[in-house]
């Protein structure tokens, strides 16, 4: 597991109702430019609500969710694009709790890459079907 230097808690808003099968990131002005070593979610048997009061997305949402990160590429500083692409979110979960949720022993980690957030998104295979906000949470440890 990577030694933890800085991190950073990014919010995603799936809106109630909205039907959509693509969560866009916004700009993540605190993690501009900044190395990312190591990435985890966190679903709401780890926290019941968000920093904002909404709901965290559940089991059944982390199941179906899958993360595309574009970034630069450690052997071709120049060359930005969707590396990572398609990362299911259980990979992501490190953390074990009560529930029956899938985990992982090891952290999500990276290479040191600089991530374009704006460009980065999460596609679910279904819409999530909530009729509240409902959050994802993710934590992004950097330099």
């Amino acid at each position: 597991m990577p030694k933890v230097f800085k991190s950073q808690l990014i919010e995603l808003i799936n809106p109630a109702n909205s039907g959509a099968t693509k969560i866009q990131f916004q700009d993540q002005p605190y993690l501009r430019g900044k190395q990312i070593y190591g990435i985890e979610i966190l679903t709401v048997n780890d926290v019941t609500k968000s920093p904002t009061n909404r709901n965290v997305i559940t089991t059944a949402n982390m199941q179906i969710s899958y993360l595309t990160l574009y970034l630069n590429d450690l052997m071709s500083s120049n060359s930005v694009g969707e590396w990572i692409q398609s990362v299911p979110f259980p990979v992501m979960h490190r953390l074990q709790n009560s529930s029956n949720e899938p985990f992982v022993r090891q952290m999500y980690e990276l290479n040191g890459q600089v991530i374009y957030w704006e460009k980065c998104y999460i596609n679910c295979a279904v819409s999530l079907g909530n009729t509240s906000d409902v959050s994802y949470l993710i934590q992004v440890y950097f330099k």
